[in-house]
């Protein structure tokens, strides 16, 4: 009879043990991927603590099979194998849970001396009273008892400290993970209860759908906690890196003012032609540098302002971007061809579009033909449904059709001898994603080009 009721579990529960085994190897591989990914030990020793799950259930399910088997030996064997790896399973969680709370490896003296006596502990309690049928509750209680207990509290552990640990990024992820580890942990208890009591079928406790589900679940959250762990940082590396460009940006205008200032003194003050000649080399070269820092710095700004919508009149928006380039070098010779309506009205961010304007009509003066015949820009404002179409022409130097796929690329350059730094165009492009618009472009070299911002929900 009991033998039948082992047989019977087995065939029943046979399905769970190879699922819980391929769960445990999938989980191996993933965060022993992970680990070496993102160089993190943590990730690692959680990988070994997977694979001692998964060499655990599936010993668990060879004793099984052995159980009416002659000689008990290899029964004994894979039994202590089993022992040990759920042992090693928390002895791992909780030392890669160590060194991701203090970023530091884990004594490999003191893992020595805990390893060597999970050993001892798991051979003491396989191999106590292992013929003696009349003493069947107590190598029940120190067999599965021990592993239930040992397994409820690294688990409860383990949870306590991913709830309230400042180390694990707060959200969903670490949410579900420490409730998961929480729920197994109490699963895991409450079997050490039935079995202490002895109150229930020995075999009752086998892994079933209860283990698969709390085990599947912990991955899970543990998956989903690292890839909003790792978007945290990075996120926190982008405000940092845009923080630096900022500040190093603005500190540099001053000594960039400052020597401009200087070469302007030094064309009036020398009467060498040669003299003036360096100055002019030195205040374009200056004026190069600045351009590439003002670019830098309007990067910045548009990555670190917040979107705020409100309505925008296109007329006001052009009056204000003419301001700001109307004394850039030949502006004065192009003339603005724009109808100005009423209905030329939209919702969208204030700061986003003037970067965006500035820089696509800033372009259109600097890439300009002044030397041909009537020198333009023309603006046109479309709106179809929801969404509106704004178009900046001119019919300047154009862009070669083989540079058009690339001129929203950061740092290209059409052209080597163009005045450019290879930002703006990225810049304007980076602006419309923040606002829910796109931009097309169409150009003949030599003759103009139309860039048409389409910005949706406007």
């Amino acid at each position: 009879m009991f033998s039948t009721n082992l047989s019977e579990a087995f065939e029943r529960l046979l399905f769970l043990y190879i699922a819980e085994v391929i769960l445990g190897f999938i989980l191996f591989f993933i965060f022993r991927h992970f680990g070496n990914l993102y160089r993190r030990r943590f990730l690692y020793t959680w990988s070994l603590s997977w694979l001692a799950f998964a060499l655990h259930i599936a010993c668990t399910s060879v004793v099984i099979l052995l159980t009416n088997q002659n000689p008990s030996i290899p029964r004994f064997i894979f039994n202590v194998v089993s022992q040990l790896a759920s042992f090693l399973q928390i002895i791992f969680l909780l030392r890669g849970t160590y060194e991701m709370v203090y970023e530091r490896a884990f004594s490999k003296k003191q893992f020595r001396v805990i390893l060597i006596s999970t050993i001892i502990i798991a051979l003491l309690t396989v191999f106590i009273l292992r013929q003696d049928n009349d003493y069947g509750y107590v190598r029940h209680l120190l067999r599965v008892g021990s592993r239930t207990l040992v397994t409820g509290i690294g688990f409860l552990i383990t949870g306590v400290v991913v709830w309230h640990n400042k180390k694990f990024t707060k959200g969903f992820g670490q949410r579900l993970l420490a409730a998961s580890f929480l729920f197994y942990s109490v699963y895991q208890l409450y079997t050490f209860i039935i079995v202490m009591l002895d109150v229930a079928d020995p075999y009752w406790y086998t892994p079933g759908v209860t283990d698969l589900f709390l085990i599947a679940v912990i991955g899970i959250g543990m998956v989903m906690w690292l890839l909003e762990d790792e978007q945290e940082k990075l996120e926190q590396a982008n405000r940092e890196l845009d923080q630096f460009l900022y500040s190093t940006s603005h500190d540099l205008r001053a000594p960039i003012a400052s020597i401009l200032g200087l070469t302007y003194l030094g064309k009036l003050e020398f009467e060498e032609e040669k003299a003036r000649t360096f100055m002019d080399m030195i205040e374009t070269r200056i004026k190069k540098l600045d351009l590439i820092i003002s670019d830098i710095l309007n990067l910045s700004r548009s990555k670190k302002i917040d979107v705020r919508i409100e309505e925008l009149d296109l007329k006001e928006m052009i009056d204000n971007t003419v301001m700001d380039i109307k004394f850039n070098k030949g502006a004065s010779a192009i003339s603005l061809d724009y109808k100005h309506e009423s209905s030329h009205k939209f919702k969208s961010d204030f700061n986003q579009m003037k970067i965006i304007l500035n820089n696509l009509m800033g372009n259109a003066v600097k890439y300009h033909n002044i030397h041909q015949e009537n020198p333009y820009i023309r603006v046109t404002f479309f709106r179809k449904k929801d969404a509106v179409e704004i178009g900046i022409e001119d019919n300047g130097q154009g862009i070669p059709e083989d540079s058009l796929p690339k001129i929203f690329d950061m740092f290209y350059r059409a052209s080597p001898i163009t005045e450019g730094t290879g930002l703006g165009l990225y810049i304007v492009k980076e602006a419309l994603t923040k606002i829910n618009g796109t931009i097309e472009v169409k150009s003949r070299y030599g003759k103009g080009s139309v860039f048409t911002i389409i910005l949706a929900d406007a």
